[in-house]
């Protein structure tokens, strides 16, 4: 199944490139996301990794992400794979003072969930628009560095 959804943050690319590459913050906007920790040393790279915890409907979900493309501030990818393998790919662009958003998601449900991915589509489409939305307005209400100072 491959979904996809774009929005206008109304923020620097860079700005926007940085708040999404934290991967740990996203419980922060995320209803899904209960937590991302990360597992290599280092700045975020390819081949970062982090442990994930996810609440699906009717349970909650671990696996591993590992980054697989980061090109700041215009593009970063990642894979996962677990109970449903997949990945993500997220490209920003700027647009008169503020960041277009566009992100594909790529999951690959095995077993009973793989026979059911026709009936999920909706509820998954409607669940991207809504983490697109929810992450916007996270990232707008942001506060700035200090001018000096490393965020």
């Amino acid at each position: 199944m491959r979904l996809t959804a774009s929005t206008r943050v109304d923020r620097p690319v860079d700005e926007v490139f940085a708040l999404w590459a934290d991967l740990e913050r996203s419980p922060e906007y995320s209803a899904a996301s209960v937590e991302r920790r990360k597992l290599t040393d280092g700045p975020i790279g390819v081949g970062t990794r982090y442990h994930a915890v996810d609440r699906w409907p009717g349970r909650t979900v671990q696996f591993t992400v590992e980054v697989t493309a980061f090109e700041s501030p215009d593009h970063m990818a990642a894979g996962w794979s677990g109970p449903m393998s997949g990945g993500w790919d997220a490209r920003f662009g700027a647009a008169d003072g503020g960041t277009d958003l566009t992100f594909m998601t790529r999951m690959e449900p095995a077993g009973v969930m793989g026979l059911l991915a026709p009936l999920m589509k909706p509820w998954a489409s409607r669940q991207l628009r809504r983490f697109m939305h929810d992450f916007r307005r996270w990232a707008e209400a942001q506060a700035l560095p200090e001018p000096g100072r490393e965020s």
